[in-house]
């Protein structure tokens, strides 16, 4: 474990202010944030973990971090994990498992710093006052008066953080169980990248990154979590078919794309407000989507694919608010080239989207 210095520390706590601001500016009353924790240290890491470890307050990483095979990390509810942005950005690879579980109250918060900048200010002259007794008096004589240069000073500040400032979370497939729970995840290329099935990611916040979920050939549980302004809310590659279950999908470009042969199932989540498509199908991919709400997106409501059953589809595709797709054609207004369309429904599903209860 390293300490940062004093310049370092400094820094940190100046851009967690402004990383708290933006998470809690941005996200309203939808999550409760409490920086509050049990330790006041701020820590830097990067490289290979040599041993079980358990974070606790807030991490600084400077470098690519690795969880290998074998070590567990444990991050503790409100915990901050702050990635610095880096020509080439830093990402969290775990081979062992990893343990990152919040609390509504007290999430943990894996997001960018900003890029760090370094100012100083130009030296101002200060002048001596010429009419002043004593040594002042004295430099009458030498020119009326003299000049003393300030020492110059420094100023830190950030640029705000964006999406892709760090690689973000990376799920090896020799990774025995990762479980994430209340976590808010932004600023990353891929949120969380699975690459085994042995992922749980529940009620977690995954916002400002370029793809919040990526499943490659994997079946991870993702439940009851919201993907707000990303890229792509989840993307699914190759054979994936995840149970993708109570999520809420909003205001991202595209809510959710499935490749190659992925089957994943889409059932009881909300897709609302999306500026593309809510639901995109390329190759032979052909999720299960039912019981969903998918209301009021820019592009079509389901494009290219999937079989649909039991769901309110209403004002997609510039269609008016008020109508809703009761055709059980393969083609509509608001959906394009699906496989199949059964049993739509005529008002909203009310299990549908994040349980709020303690949420």
């Amino acid at each position: 474990m390293k300490i940062i210095s004093t310049t370092q520390h400094y820094a940190f706590i100046t851009l967690t202010c402004i990383l708290i601001g933006l998470y809690c500016g941005c996200q309203g009353e939808t999550f409760n944030f409490d920086v509050g924790s049990t330790s006041s240290e701020i820590m830097e890491k990067s490289g290979e973990l040599a041993e079980n470890e358990i974070w606790d307050g807030r991490i600084y990483i400077t470098d690519t971090l690795v969880v290998p095979e074998g070590i567990t990390l444990t991050i503790r509810a409100g915990t901050i994990v702050g990635f610095e942005p880096t020509d080439t950005p830093s990402q969290f690879i775990v081979h062992g498992e990893l343990y990152a579980e919040g609390s509504p109250e007290r999430m943990v918060v894996f997001g960018s710093l900003g890029r760090l900048r370094e100012k100083q200010q130009e030296p101002a002259a200060e002048t001596t006052n010429p009419f002043a007794t004593g040594t002042e008096g004295q430099m009458l004589g030498e020119g009326f008066g003299s000049t003393e240069m300030q020492q110059p000073k420094k100023t830190v500040s950030a640029d705000p953080p964006k999406a892709g400032d760090w690689a973000g979370i990376q799920i090896e497939s020799k990774s025995p169980n990762s479980r994430l729970t209340y976590c808010r995840i932004q600023h990353a290329t891929v949120g969380i990248t699975c690459l085994t099935d042995a992922v749980q990611i529940e009620r977690c916040l995954l916002s400002e990154n370029k793809t919040g979920v990526l499943s490659e050939n994997t079946s991870p549980t993702i439940t009851s979590n919201e993907f707000n302004r990303n890229g792509t809310g989840s993307q699914f590659r190759g054979s994936s078919s995840p149970d993708v279950e109570y999520n809420e999908f909003t205001a991202n470009n595209y809510g959710i794309i499935c490749e190659d042969d992925s089957r994943p199932r889409i059932q009881y989540n909300i897709l609302r407000a999306n500026y593309e498509n809510a639901i995109v199908c390329y190759s032979t991919a052909s999720p299960e989507i039912v019981s969903n709400n998918i209301t009021m997106n820019v592009g079509w409501a389901v494009y290219d694919g999937g079989r649909l059953r039991d769901n309110f589809i209403q004002g997609n595709k510039q269609v008016g608010p008020g109508i809703t797709e009761l055709g059980i054609g393969t083609q509509s207004d608001q959906f394009y080239g699906v496989d199949e369309a059964f049993e739509p429904r005529n008002s909203p599903v009310t299990e549908a989207g994040v349980q709020r209860e303690n949420f």
